[in-house]
């Protein structure tokens, strides 16, 4: 359960509380913060700069990382949003992918998500920061 502070136009501002430390804020009905996110150093296994609703953070092979929530989503149907900061020697371009291991994908679960980094013509690369937010209800 998470606390809800919701703003309706038909019963003005709804609050409801329990005990998890999980804070939604909606509009009429549709959460519009983060539920988690994470700002990590992916060259050096995954190690976590800050965070917010997230356990632990492993890194399952090269370019790879398996992201783990302190308290479950209500749902599965989240977004992801991911960004990457690389060394000044890479050349190339990269691509972020999000619920896939390189070569198949990986169904999010209300607890964990997967997300991975390629360069292109090359393949998975590590990063030196990465960014992941997530949202949803």
């Amino acid at each position: 359960m998470t606390s809800t502070i919701n703003a309706s136009t038909s019963t003005g501002l709804v609050q409801t509380a329990d005990t998890s430390g999980i804070i939604k804020v909606q509009s009429n009905g549709t959460t519009t913060n983060a539920l988690a996110w994470v700002n990590f150093n992916g060259v050096s296994g995954a190690s976590s700069r800050a965070s917010y609703n997230i356990s632990s953070l492993t890194r399952s092979s090269t370019g790879i990382y398996v992201i783990n929530f302190t308290t479950a989503l209500s749902d599965a149907n989240y977004c992801i949003n991911m960004s990457i900061s690389v060394g000044a020697t890479a050349s190339g371009g990269y691509t972020t992918m999000v619920n896939t291991s390189n070569t198949t994908i990986v169904t999010p679960t209300t607890s964990s998500c997967t997300v991975s980094i390629n360069l292109v013509a090359v393949g998975a690369q590590d990063a030196s920061y990465v960014m992941v937010s997530i949202f949803g209800n």
